[in-house]
């Protein structure tokens, strides 16, 4: 029996000590000393290095098959995770979802789906980059987690979405919608505190659509159609102005419908240059015609006439806002620069405004592709105005400002749209670089009413105004009564639809031929 070794293989032996005689069999490369010991133990060696190598080979592959259990283990843990927020994925949302319809409709219970998306997510990607945005849905997914109930299980399905799928909200419809709505506005409330990363401070809200299962709908009571239904809420909860939430019913099934063929019809509407444009004179005190705001008119061949609130809304959510504002830059300004070569030295007219949306001014190209634009055409920087309304300014400021600058630095102005409607306005309009700003039409439906304060509030705007140095539009003017409110309060603009509705370019250009201004001074 041998007391020591040290390789043992069948090629090579270095060392072996037989018994306590001490003797010694020496073997390398053939090289063997005391041959006769040699041929009496060397059959012996030869099985017990056989051996030794078939126990090494079986140690390998049992070792190669742990190692490989482990990874399926962790492949498969993997498969059901999102690896960013390490949250359960859509994958494992499906198998929990239809455990837990299952056991509401076994039990008689109602369980709840919340499908929740952050509001203008993407804005942060577009303008603080990718690695922000991830830094964010890591808080938000944190956030999240901490609002569950004990059987609860949040989900991340991708991108800025999320699922909270809640168990055993109540034995009855009343009890599910108390609970739910409890739990939301607990998600509301918890996403609400600014969320600093790095030298930004960010400001996060969802939108929250609630589906209750089991249903009485027909096609209610599975994972897909749950999922679907709390999708189509959340969607309407946007519509409503976003950081809310709403519960789904059947009609909102027939508005997502619409809203999917919309937005079909939407793409084919973009190649084949479906949409027009028409101008909207916004005239002064003494009835002038000063300037022109451009609307966008979609007239479908298979839709009919699509209004802009329905369409446009669409467009933002599905990213065709960006080609379609493209093609109105384009279009706006080859008109401007046509309308501006029939105007005489003494017309009053001085701009055609063109509105920017959200997800276009974030672009990190937005002054250059601007300005390449009213560049290729023979008018002025400044016979373009650019619109835009209060949501610009919810996510950077500092990068809104410059952006401002930078085009003001080109001789193109703004138009801060629908003031007054937003919480932002009154806290950054002293330092953005606006001249003009456009008073909400709700502010002038509500003019004469008893009810409220409204009189009030547009006072305070204007006075608020004149001490910036800003001049006021009003939108929405359509009665005498509000005609001569805003005269004697002496506004720079006044538009609506007592004086013009929306025309054509080539009306447009009549009505100018035709207008005979009474000269005033402009401070613009």
């Amino acid at each position: 029996k041998p007391h020591t070794s040290e390789t043992l293989s069948g090629s090579e032996i270095t060392a072996f000590s037989f018994g306590s005689s001490g003797i010694v069999i020496l073997e390398k490369n053939g090289d063997t000393l005391l041959e006769p010991v040699k041929d009496v133990v060397s059959p012996v060696i030869s099985k017990l290095a056989d051996y030794y190598n078939v126990c090494l080979q079986q140690q390998r592959l049992d070792e190669e098959a742990e190692h490989n259990k482990a990874a399926q283990i962790t492949y498969k843990q993997q498969a059901k995770r999102d690896p960013l927020t390490k949250l359960p994925n859509r994958r494992e949302l499906h198998y929990s979802l239809s455990k837990e319809i299952s056991n509401a409709q076994r039990y008689n219970h109602y369980g709840a789906l919340m499908y929740i998306d952050l509001d203008n997510f993407k804005n942060v990607n577009d303008s603080l980059g990718h690695a922000i945005g991830d830094i964010l849905l890591t808080l938000v997914a944190q956030r999240l987690s901490e609002q569950k109930r004990a059987g609860d299980i949040v989900f991340r399905i991708g991108g800025d979405e999320f699922v909270h799928v809640l168990s055993n909200v109540g034995d009855d419809e009343a009890e599910a919608m108390s609970t739910s709505i409890t739990v939301a506005n607990r998600i509301i409330d918890s996403l609400a505190k600014p969320v600093d990363i790095n030298e930004y401070s960010l400001h996060i809200t969802p939108s929250i659509g609630i589906a209750i299962f089991p249903d009485t709908f027909d096609d209610g009571n599975d994972s897909e159609n749950v999922l679907r239904h709390a999708d189509t809420a959340m969607y309407r909860a946007k519509k409503l102005g976003k950081n809310c939430y709403e519960f789904f019913n059947p009609e909102m099934h027939i508005e997502a419908t619409k809203r999917l063929i919309i937005e079909d019809h939407l793409r084919k509407a973009i190649k084949n240059n479906e949409f027009n444009l028409v101008y909207q004179p916004i005239t002064d005190n003494r009835e002038n015609i000063i300037g022109a705001e451009t609307l966008i008119r979609w007239n479908s061949p298979v839709l009919g006439n699509v209004t802009p609130d329905e369409f446009i809304g669409i467009a933002e959510e599905s990213n065709l806002i960006l080609v379609l504002s493209e093609w109105i830059t384009q279009h706006a300004c080859a008109y401007a620069e046509k309308l501006f070569q029939t105007l005489n030295e003494d017309s009053l007219f001085s701009y055609v405004s063109i509105n920017v949306s959200p997800r276009q001014f974030i672009q990190n190209n937005f002054v250059e592709s601007i300005t390449s634009v009213i560049d290729m055409y023979a008018i002025p920087n400044n016979f373009i105005k650019l619109e835009f309304t209060e949501n610009v300014l919810l996510d950077n400021i500092d990068v809104t400002i410059q952006k401002m600058e930078d085009l003001q630095d080109k001789n193109i102005d703004f138009l801060l749209d629908d003031f007054g409607t937003g919480y932002s306005s009154l806290s950054y309009l002293h330092k953005l670089p606006i001249k003009l700003i456009k008073i909400d039409k709700s502010f002038v439906d509500d003019l004469h009413s008893e009810q409220n304060n409204t009189q009030v509030i547009i006072n305070a705007i204007l006075v608020m105004a004149e001490e910036l140095g800003i001049e006021c539009i009003i939108e929405g003017v359509e009665t005498q009564h509000q005609v001569e409110y805003f005269k004697k309060k002496g506004v720079y603009g006044i538009q609506g639809y007592f004086y013009h509705k929306p025309v054509s370019g080539d009306e447009l250009i009549r009505l100018l031929v035709e207008d005979k201004p009474e000269k005033v001074t402009l401070k613009l």
